[in-house]
């Protein structure tokens, strides 16, 4: 494959991937938190049941851990090639002026961003809701404060947004720098 080629993919690819896993976390926060800020039993409890939310807590963050890294790190790895390899013209995008290989080391940055945030997450809420997940896990339930329980998701479903802004950032200023640079 010739690099016009590779660079022509990168440049379908990185975006697409950046914007598609950002979609997917938003999607989480938006749609899947807010049920699990509440008893599924019932729309009109205020709390939480553990019994409920901690196991689909332990499946969001399994299935989480094991995509979300990979993608982000994919779509960095794009914008990385076409920082790289795209040659290096101003273009004006969103407004201002900035050079094509500036404009994709930015998405790149924006996409793995979800890195650190992800670090910062998970001592601040992640960590004990896998604590309390591993209590009901092994029948323990009862032992969970569930006011605590539905603050951790709440502050979850917030940080999870941050994320989600970060890799959208990305892709759309990664693509921005596609479209501009094609005029």
């Amino acid at each position: 494959m010739d690099a016009t080629t590779g660079i022509n993919i990168a440049k379908v690819v990185g975006p697409s991937v950046s914007i598609a896993t950002a979609g997917a976390i938003l999607s989480i926060s938006a749609l899947y938190t807010p049920l699990l800020s509440n008893s599924a039993r019932s729309q009109s409890s205020s709390k939480p049941s553990p019994t409920v939310t901690l196991p689909s807590i332990r499946f969001i963050f399994s299935r989480g851990s094991h995509f979300f890294p990979q993608a982000a790190t994919f779509a960095a790895a794009n914008f990385g090639y076409l920082a790289y390899y795209s040659a290096n013209t101003a273009v004006k995008v969103l407004g201002m002026e900035m050079g094509t290989r500036t404009g994709f080391v930015a998405a790149a940055v924006l996409s793995i961003a979800i890195g650190p945030i992800t670090g910062l997450m998970l001592p601040v809420c992640n960590n004990p809701l896998r604590e309390m997940a591993e209590l009901e896990r092994q029948g323990r339930g009862d032992e969970v404060d569930e006011g605590e329980l539905k603050k951790m998701v709440k502050r979850f479903e917030w940080l999870n947004y941050v994320r989600g802004a970060a890799i959208l950032a990305g892709g759309v200023l990664g693509l921005a720098v596609v479209i501009a640079e094609g005029k």
